[in-house]
């Protein structure tokens, strides 16, 4: 078995950071020696995994993974091109990877035992609560229209106070002024219904 060599490669220089050009810019190369490959690529591998938000401890697992992939097939792979056949490796890894995050997110999913009661009101709180809210209504309905327009753009369709009184061409003090109208006349409406 021959010793990895790299074109241009000289002691001191980093090694490359992910796959490089086509397989025709590498020379064929013989099958390196495992060690050669290892101090090669851990470096570079490590920044391709954490360059697409892999932690550091998963990126040193993986690196790990695929060193480990590549030695149990090592004497049989085409070294025509290491790089392409590493970041592939590595790629698939990730793919792998990803799949067991999605398994293990799912697992932790918990299913709803259908023994458990359900938290449905009872015949009472259900009868009480549609009574509480047709006083509401009929309290919103007696409301003097701008005040009952004010609220509903404030409180059901998110608009701010001073977005209120630019749809509805009023000043942003009338705006208030039907707001808090509004919110004393609702309050009052659901403390009769309390008390009813």
């Amino acid at each position: 078995m021959g010793v990895l060599t790299f074109p241009g490669a000289s002691v001191g220089v980093d090694p490359p950071d992910g796959p490089s050009g086509p397989a025709s810019a590498n020379p064929p190369l013989e099958a390196p020696r495992f060690e050669a490959l290892v101090s090669r690529y851990r470096r570079p591998l490590l920044r391709f995994f954490q360059r697409r938000s892999i932690g550091v401890e998963d990126a040193e697992d993986l690196t790990q993974e695929v060193f480990m992939r590549l030695s149990q097939r090592f004497s049989r792979l085409h070294w025509g091109n290491p790089d392409g056949l590493v970041f592939t490796v590595a790629s698939n890894a990730l793919i792998d990877h990803e799949r067991r995050q999605r398994s293990r997110r799912r697992e932790r999913h918990v299913e709803v035992d259908p023994a458990l009661p359900a938290d449905e009101p009872t015949a009472e709180a259900a009868l009480a609560g549609r009574q509480r809210l047709a006083k509401l209504v009929a309290a919103l309905d007696q409301l003097h229209p701008n005040a009952r327009a004010v609220f509903v753009l404030c409180r059901f369709e998110n608009l701010t106070q001073a977005e209120a009184a630019a749809r509805l061409n009023l000043s942003l003090s009338a705006v208030e002024k039907h707001m808090m109208n509004a919110l004393a006349r609702l309050r009052d409406a659901l403390e009769t219904a309390h008390d009813a």
